[in-house]
């Protein structure tokens, strides 16, 4: 089963008062991120980056999602090659190998 049918499943299982406050939340969070793409056609900067974490607070305040999972790490860049005298490591390997 993917999210978003656990996501529909647990909100049917609301009383109707809170699915109520969920429309309402969802309907809020659309609009922001709305203006917030219209931003971007302007050439503004928003706040499209946050959108996942805002999402995922929603869906944690309304009660839809027992924890929020912390921001992707950003991949580490490489370290610098490590500088060698003589040959290339490459032609050298190449050499051992016939």
């Amino acid at each position: 089963m993917s999210t978003v049918e656990e996501i529909l499943n647990a909100a049917r299982d609301l009383p109707p008062q809170e699915q109520a406050e969920l429309k309402r939340r969802l309907e809020q969070l659309t609009a922001s991120s709305e203006n917030a793409a219209e931003q971007l056609e302007d050439g503004t900067q928003g706040h499209v980056k946050d959108l996942h974490a805002r999402i995922h607070q929603a869906m944690y305040e309304a009660g839809l999602v027992s924890a929020v999972d912390p921001p992707v790490k950003r991949r580490r860049e490489r370290p610098p090659p490590i500088k060698i005298k003589g040959k290339p490591l490459s032609v050298t390997i190449i050499e051992d190998r016939r």
